[in-house]
């Protein structure tokens, strides 16, 4: 949660919403969000864009190639970093976003409860 609330609070975050989202909601829903919701800057995707991260992750743990999914640049830094492979991906399953999920969480029950 620190790592969280220090690069909100420090360098800001753009979000480019997707449909079926509701960016609003999760700022509401989290407190830390809520706290730096002036840091965050959210842009209307304006063509539908289906690649996820998720997406790609499970292309290249499948073997899959990720050319035209991601820019000629990225699809290299992936490849010389060893990114989302099947070693960094148990190793952090569910880490970077965990404390925010339960924040979350917390945020929809105190909510649920009034």
């Amino acid at each position: 949660m620190e790592d969280i609330t220090q690069i909100v609070a420090n360098f800001g975050l753009i979000c480019v919403t997707r449909a079926g989202s509701d960016a609003q909601k999760f700022i509401y829903e989290s407190d830390v969000l809520w706290r730096h919701q002036s840091n965050i800057h959210l842009v209307t995707e304006w063509i539908t864009n289906d690649i996820s991260s998720t997406k790609i992750r499970r292309a290249l743990r499948r073997g899959q190639s990720i050319r035209y999914l991601v820019p000629d640049l990225v699809q290299e830094y992936i490849e010389e970093h060893d990114l989302y492979n099947s070693e960094s991906e148990d190793r952090n399953a569910g880490v970077t976003l965990a404390p925010l999920q339960r924040n979350t969480s917390e945020a929809k029950h105190n909510h649920s409860t009034r």
